[in-house]
């Protein structure tokens, strides 16, 4: 996107039609998590997959809307990469429903196949000392033009579409590995486009440091909002037995990570505008990007939800109270649990008595906004409340050791109706 790199092949350039006034041809329309996926053919087989939540009604309602990479492998398992999704439009359709974001769309871009790092990098990726041999022979260059494709067709056609709003505060962009650099480049060559980026696990080993550099060297402005993630493992997990040199891999990556996320805060993106981590021991994979994407949403389009109590307390949910038959968030200060520091965290809940809906979910950081946080790293578990429950217990774990609140375990009020 930045400009295009070297290719020794490069595809004829792309046609200079303009969708605002035509249309995509309709492949498929399902349910899907309460809305609609509306699927349409874009370039040959390339499709555009439209999750739209329910009873959207274009002329009256204008959404929000996230865009995303890798298309794929967004929404269903059964056609992403490894069997496994990012799962999208049910955590989406989760968080709104708790109140936790707005109704947001979200349409995904299929990614080109074989010509999938042409569009998505600055320049061909290179095997990277050999430990990405297979990808020694791909080709890299094309994402500027791919990015105006996106912006000079795709976005007019879905806002007119689907009635989506054309404020860039109500755009966001996400994308992983090499859909992570595209996601990225987008952000520095079109900043004034979208309100929001989301980057998981970008490919920074790719293009010989080209990234870096591009990033250091960016002098315009950045979206309001920046997530960036890193797993720890991102080379060893997907590749076992890869020994000393697959953790040098591992460590280069996390590095890249946490220079780049230096060089935002250098331009500018302070506490309020960046939130990066890398989560220890995550691999390369839809599985744990997925596992990420709560944080990812709350962070960059849940501004205008509730904000933590104050002064804080040990836990509180979104809604509160709990309405039965609804989805909700459960929040805990991990400087308020009575377990040893550091560690995984797991919610044991039931309700009424323990007799109904009684699961166990991972407890991760919630990825609040700054402003609504307040000063507290909230960690946070989402969950539904069943039709007609009256009342939510709770405990926590590490595994190991149990808060249970003395063996009393914690209660919160479910609302009544």
């Amino acid at each position: 996107q930045f400009c295009c790199g070297r290719s020794s092949s490069r595809s004829p350039p792309r046609a200079s039609v303009s969708l605002a006034m035509a249309d995509l041809a309709e492949v498929s329309d399902e349910p899907l998590c309460g809305g609609r996926l509306i699927t349409f053919r874009w370039e040959g087989d390339r499709m555009v997959r439209a999750w739209m939540p329910s009873s959207h009604d274009p002329s009256s309602e204008s959404l929000p809307c996230l865009w995303m990479q890798d298309g794929q492998n967004v929404f269903r398992d059964e056609v992403a990469f490894g069997g496994v999704s990012w799962g999208a439009a049910g955590t989406v359709a989760h968080l709104v429903d708790a109140g936790c974001i707005p109704r947001t769309a979200v349409i995904a871009i299929d990614h080109a196949g074989v010509r999938r790092s042409y569009d998505y990098l600055p320049a061909p990726p290179g095997n990277w000392g050999g430990m990405r041999g297979d990808m020694a022979s791909a080709l890299g260059g094309n994402v500027e033009a791919y990015s105006a494709a996106v912006l000079a067709e795709l976005l007019p056609w879905a806002e007119r579409r689907f009635g989506l709003s054309k404020e860039p505060k109500h755009r966001a962009i996400a994308g992983s590995s090499f859909g992570g650099i595209a996601t990225l480049y987008m952000a520095m060559l079109h900043p004034e486009a979208f309100g929001a980026v989301i980057i998981e696990s970008p490919s920074f080993w790719a293009c010989e440091g080209r990234m870096m550099r591009d990033v250091r060297e960016y002098k315009g402005q950045w979206p309001s909002r920046v997530y960036l993630a890193m797993g720890g493992c991102e080379y060893t997990a997907t590749r076992p037995g890869s020994g000393e040199a697959g953790g040098g891999c591992d460590r280069f990556l996390t590095e890249a990570c946490a220079e780049c996320a230096g060089y935002l805060r250098a331009q500018g993106l302070d506490e309020t505008r960046l939130d990066w981590h890398v989560e220890p021991g995550a691999a390369h994979n839809e599985r744990d990007w997925c596992r990420r994407f709560p944080r990812a949403l709350r962070w960059t389009l849940g501004a205008s939800a509730a904000a933590a109590p104050s002064p804080p307390v040990a836990f509180w949910t979104r809604p509160s109270p709990v309405a039965p038959g609804r989805a909700f968030e459960l929040y805990a200060d991990p400087a308020k649990l009575k377990l040893p520091e550091g560690g995984f965290r797991q919610v044991h809940l039931g309700f009424d008595g323990w007799s109904r809906d009684v699961t166990t979910i991972p407890l991760q950081p919630a990825g609040l906004p700054h402003e609504l946080a307040g000063g507290v790293a909230w960690l946070a578990a989402l969950a539904g409340a069943p039709p007609g429950a009256r009342s939510l217990h709770f405990a926590v774990t590490d595994g190991a050791s149990w808060d249970n609140n003395g063996g009393e375990n914690y209660d919160l009020p479910v609302a009544s109706g």
